[in-house]
């Protein structure tokens, strides 16, 4: 009695009344960044991580969140949990197109941006050595993308705020060797259904933003993403994938490749995270 006495005389003291209502709490902007596009957008062959690749730091889960399902969501997306990337768990590689990943670009994107205002969801929904006809709409990767962004939605409530500002993009290798000219138009044709289909979801005005990481093992491609980039206000280039470490294969990005491709679409990303 002496407590709840003495915190109404402080209420008072203050000029405010036993009968004041609290402060409301005030919405949060709930930010799902998706990774898209081929094996590189799923971290997969990058399991070197840490510990045994010492130059990745152990993750931060406080980055933000992922599906309880994983960053790869495989079942529930029912609720969210602590942001968790690295990972060596089996996947269904029929659906995936590999068989396991570790670190994906998400990780190092969430922690570039941990600063701003906001709260970043982050989860992956391409499938590995699939060409763009592959990825693009009506397609099981593009709905297995709607569906993240649909499970998203309703897991927001108001007077928070949901919406999907960027989607990074990592993918030609499949399309090796074909021209420019010919990737171009279908890579624009995807942007715009992309955000045509995930904007009817999170009801944002906000055009939704991709942000490429160019293939380094497929020129013709990254000229053709260049190409699109140049002809789209809603299209960039946030990285290189060519200096950036690989697996003995010379295509795959280690871990710490990874990383890096991360780090340069978080500060991409930057602008659009409103």
């Amino acid at each position: 009695m002496a407590l709840a006495i003495g915190l109404a005389s402080a209420l008072a003291a203050c000029g405010g009344g036993g009968d004041s209502a609290p402060p409301k709490p005030q919405p949060v902007s709930y930010q799902h960044i998706i990774s898209y596009g081929q094996s590189l957008s799923l971290g997969g062959a990058s399991w070197n991580a840490y510990p045994t690749d010492q130059s990745i730091p152990a993750e931060d889960p406080s980055v933000g969140l992922m599906f309880v399902s994983g960053v790869l969501p495989r079942g529930s997306m029912a609720a969210f949990t602590p942001f968790q990337d690295t990972s060596t768990e089996p996947l269904d590689e029929s659906s995936w197109g590999i068989g396991a990943w570790g670190t994906t670009p998400l990780y190092g994107a969430l922690l570039k941006v941990k600063d701003m205002p906001g709260v970043r969801i982050g989860s992956a929904a391409g499938r590995g050595a699939t060409g763009i006809g592959g990825l693009s709409k009506g397609t099981p990767p593009y709905a297995r993308l709607l569906a993240q962004v649909a499970a998203g939605k309703v897991l927001v409530k108001a007077p928070d705020t949901y919406s999907v500002p960027v989607i990074f993009w990592m993918q030609g290798e499949a399309d090796r060797g074909a021209l420019a000219d010919w990737y171009e138009p279908l890579f624009l044709q995807l942007t715009k259904d992309l955000d045509a289909d995930v904007r009817a979801i999170t009801g944002q005005a906000a055009p939704v933003q991709i942000l490429i990481c160019l293939p380094a093992t497929a020129p013709t491609i990254a000229d053709g993403q260049r190409l699109a980039a140049a002809a789209s206000p809603n299209v960039h280039v946030a990285c290189d994938e060519t200096p950036y470490p690989k697996t003995s294969e010379g295509v795959h990005l280690t871990a710490q490749g990874e990383l890096m491709a991360g780090y340069a679409f978080g500060e991409a990303m930057r602008p659009y995270l409103r």
